[in-house]
């Protein structure tokens, strides 16, 4: 596994590194109060060193989810999209939220998503590249393989039940139940990037990654890659 942690930070401006660690204190509390958290699996997480965190993606509350409940800072790769939405996007740059451009291949989102994992950060991304805005993991793309592969770093897949309900719960003042379950860490083999076989092998993987995350999750939220369909 390549990097480390001294200078993670490189490229981070200082409102960054400071509106990090605030906004995760935040975030958990207010979910906390709006929910009733539920998180397991978390003796999986590796105290140091980089790897790839891949979730399934039904609504907007994912990302701060896990960010407030990983017990490490971690870097984030959000749609560009946000970017129009006023709330949002002030988080998102105050964060330093790196920009996916969605549906199309991008060398400068790779760069630096690889660029965070050599110098030791851990990286969120969704592989089914946007919200279901149900439960039901969809047709996942394998960015998130790629950019893993590409880094040298290994792959830590992530279930979240909860969220499809929770703006409505809220709404009705209740406090709904939300499930971050974290599985093992999932080594992926070297990817023989000349060969003609290397789209099959990510595509193996990928498949391989999303059932993992399926496994996570309760039967409803498992859509394309339940075991058996």
């Amino acid at each position: 596994m390549r990097g480390n942690e001294a200078g993670s930070d490189y490229s981070l401006p200082w409102y960054s590194r400071v509106f990090r660690p605030v906004s995760r204190v935040f975030f958990r509390n207010l979910f906390r109060l709006l929910s009733r958290v539920q998180v397991t699996g978390i003796e999986n997480i590796p105290e140091e060193g980089a790897y790839v965190i891949a979730v399934n993606h039904v609504s907007i509350f994912e990302p701060p989810l896990i960010v407030s409940f990983w017990p490490r800072v971690i870097e984030v790769a959000g749609a560009v999209e946000i970017l129009e939405r006023p709330i949002q996007s002030q988080i998102m740059r105050l964060y330093g939220t790196i920009p996916v451009h969605r549906g199309r291949f991008d060398r400068q989102l790779l760069k630096t998503m690889v660029e965070r994992l050599e110098a030791g950060r851990p990286v969120l991304i969704f592989p089914e590249g946007t919200r279901s805005r149900k439960p039901g993991l969809q047709q996942a793309s394998a960015g998130a393989v790629y950019t893993a592969a590409k880094a040298g770093v290994n792959v830590m897949p992530v279930g979240i039940a909860g969220t499809a309900i929770l703006a409505d719960e809220i709404r009705k003042f209740r406090r709904t139940q939300l499930i971050m379950s974290v599985g093992e860490m999932i080594e992926l083999p070297e990817i023989p990037w000349q060969s003609a076989e290397r789209k099959e092998i990510l595509s193996h993987q990928t498949e391989r990654i999303m059932v993992a995350i399926a496994d996570l999750l309760p039967h409803a939220y498992r859509g394309l890659y339940a075991r058996g369909s």
